[in-house]
């Protein structure tokens, strides 16, 4: 594979929630639960539920998680280390951030609602060292193969469908214009290409796709 098409793959790769106070309930009745303020946040509280399972990227990094009612959170994988000490699949949470298209939301701080745990989205720290290029992070990935059927299609802000997660947990991303259809939930999907496979599941950066392992198209043209 050339470095110029890992160069492509690697390139494609708080809130004061509402809180006033309680109305008087009626005569025999609980007063209302109502969430506290998240400190130093700006922003508004735009899901809660359980987390189903966490997220990654192809370079194996927890961007994100999806909860069990089928919403995608995304994250800073910058702060992946912070997400896994603060959420484990199962823990309910309470996501400050902002909507984005097709059932998946922006975080701008997600909060573990049993331990109040919160983690903020923010900058790295000053003085970390620069990020590697995309050419030589690319050379982080191995080869990786998957094939199921697609359980959730993954959006960019727009709308568009930039990847997808199959039914074992599999995650493909894909460049938006790379469709030649659109993506069926329950359909066949396959894909090889660059990513990691860890603790939490698969992640790839797709080279080629298809219906099938045997009827894979390239997306790349290997001689550019």
């Amino acid at each position: 594979m050339s470095r110029n098409t890992l160069s492509a793959i690697a390139a494609g790769l708080l809130a004061t929630a509402a809180y006033a106070a309680p109305p008087v309930p009626p005569r025999g009745e609980a007063p209302p639960v109502l969430q506290p303020p998240v400190p130093g946040v700006a922003g508004q509280a735009v899901a809660q539920g359980a987390v189903q399972r966490m997220l990654i990227n192809p370079y194996g990094e927890i961007d994100g998680l999806r909860l069990a009612d089928g919403m995608v959170v995304k994250f800073a994988p910058h702060l992946a280390d912070a997400l896994a000490a603060a959420v484990k699949p199962g823990d309910s949470v309470r996501i400050i951030g902002r909507p984005e298209a097709r059932g998946s939301v922006r975080a701008d701080a997600i909060v573990n609602t049993a331990s109040g745990q919160t983690v903020y989205d923010q900058p790295p720290p000053l003085g970390e060292g620069r990020p590697l290029p995309p050419h030589l992070r690319a050379q982080k990935l191995q080869p990786q193969q998957v094939e199921g059927r697609v359980d959730t299609v993954l959006t960019g802000p727009r709308g568009e469908a930039n990847g997808v997660i199959l039914a074992d947990g599999s995650i493909v991303r894909f460049p938006p214009e790379s469709l030649r259809q659109s993506v069926q939930l329950g359909a066949p999907f396959a894909a090889s290409g660059l990513g990691t496979r860890n603790a939490i599941g698969i992640s790839l950066e797709a080279v080629s796709l298809g219906t099938s392992l045997s009827a894979l198209q390239p997306l790349y043209d290997p001689a550019r």
